[in-house]
């Protein structure tokens, strides 16, 4: 298997072969030619080197002295075999480890470009399977940081926009009051107090993204019956159903269905599901919204029979300021930060959000699940 530890396992086993190969061939090749040489030293009246420096022996009798030459040649041959062979290891281990270690650099300067803010990916290299696996990993966070960058710079974008259209307004009216172009009337008055509530509806919009994002958002849990909320929901939106004509169809699969959560919290993401599904119905439309038990959750499907969802905007639905329809203002069609703060808010709680629709024309179903209590 060609994983980062065989290579390391191989390099070693091949700088320990190269090694002893050296150093036995030095030994075989090396040590009759310093024999000779020695025996040429004694046979002369030369003096023979110590093989063992300082021991301070005495010098053996004539007799020895062809032992005392084969300890001098194998001593100084194991000097020479030594030197040569830690030469050849040294030079041996920096050619494995570089051809191990190569493969890191591209990820090492590749690093540095996404620190530079270059998000270009970077060619997978070929060899250990741990580095194939972290070039791949290290394109999949370059990747990650490029898509939350752009949406840093469109969500800067985003808000600027949705702020610009109500303080355009107001700034309107104001210099038309001051000019005298435009006439103190109720009906302007109106208008601007109606652009600013949408301002300060943008803003808390934001500052519970914000909160919930964080993990900062507070939540006040106790024991509710899920029932009691999504009827109080319906009930609390029922002139607004009226008016379009909407009909709802509520069903509980048990009497009682209780859930820890934070009432508030959980009735504003029930609210934002139906307000959805109001806007996603034409005129006599229905909405059907059921609630079940599935495995340890309690769920609130809401489905209705409208627009529905292309399956392209299904993954980008609980993206901040995202709308499946870009044409849609604020005013008839939120700032596209409902279902996100709903998701985060139900995430808080421990839940899940879902959308599922089988395309346009054919509906769409949101799937909110809560742990039973």
């Amino acid at each position: 298997m060609n994983t980062l530890r065989m290579q390391l396992f191989w390099a070693h086993l091949i700088v320990i072969a190269v090694t002893m190969s050296v150093f036995m061939a030095t030994i075989y090749l090396v040590t009759p030619r310093i024999r000779d040489r020695l025996v040429r030293q004694e046979q002369s009246g030369q003096p023979l080197p110590n093989p063992r420096p300082g021991n301070g022996r005495p010098a053996p009798p004539p007799k020895l002295l062809p032992q005392r030459v084969y300890d001098a040649a194998v001593w100084q041959a194991t000097l020479i075999a030594s030197g040569i062979a830690s030469v050849v290891a040294l030079l041996v281990s920096l050619v494995s480890a570089r051809v191990i270690v190569r493969p890191l650099h591209s990820v090492i300067s590749a690093s540095r470009r996404v620190a530079a803010g270059d998000f270009r990916l970077i060619e997978v290299p070929m060899g250990a399977h741990e580095i194939r696996e972290l070039a791949l990993q290290f394109n999949y966070m370059a990747a990650a940081l490029k898509d939350a960058e752009q949406r840093r710079a469109a969500l800067i974008g985003d808000v600027a926009h949705e702020l610009r259209t109500p303080l355009a307004s107001i700034q309107g009216y104001a210099e038309g009051l001051i000019d005298g172009v435009v006439l103190p009337h109720e009906k302007t008055y109106m208008i601007i107090r109606t652009e600013a509530a949408r301002l300060s509806r943008l803003v808390d919009d934001l500052q519970s993204l914000s909160r919930a994002e964080s993990g900062s958002l507070v939540l006040h849990l106790a024991q509710y019956d899920f029932n009691s909320i999504v009827d109080r929901v319906v009930d609390l939106l029922q002139s607004q159903l009226i008016e379009k004509q909407i009909k709802v169809t509520i069903t509980h699969q048990h009497d009682s269905e209780p859930v820890r959560c934070d009432n508030d919290r959980i009735s504003q993401v029930v609210v934002n599901l139906v307000v959805n599904a109001m806007r996603a119905v034409d005129m006599n439309g229905n909405i059907q919204i059921a609630t079940l038990q599935q495995h340890q959750m309690v769920c609130c499907m809401v489905s209705d029979d409208g627009i529905g969802i292309d399956a392209a905007h299904l993954p980008h639905l609980f993206e901040r300021f995202y709308r499946v329809d870009p044409s849609r203002t604020r005013a008839t069609g939120g700032a596209g930060v409902g279902l996100t703060i709903s998701r985060a808010i139900v995430l808080a709680h421990g839940g899940n959000l879902t959308v599922q629709s089988d395309g346009l024309g054919l509906g769409a179903c949101v799937t909110l699940a809560l742990p039973r209590a």
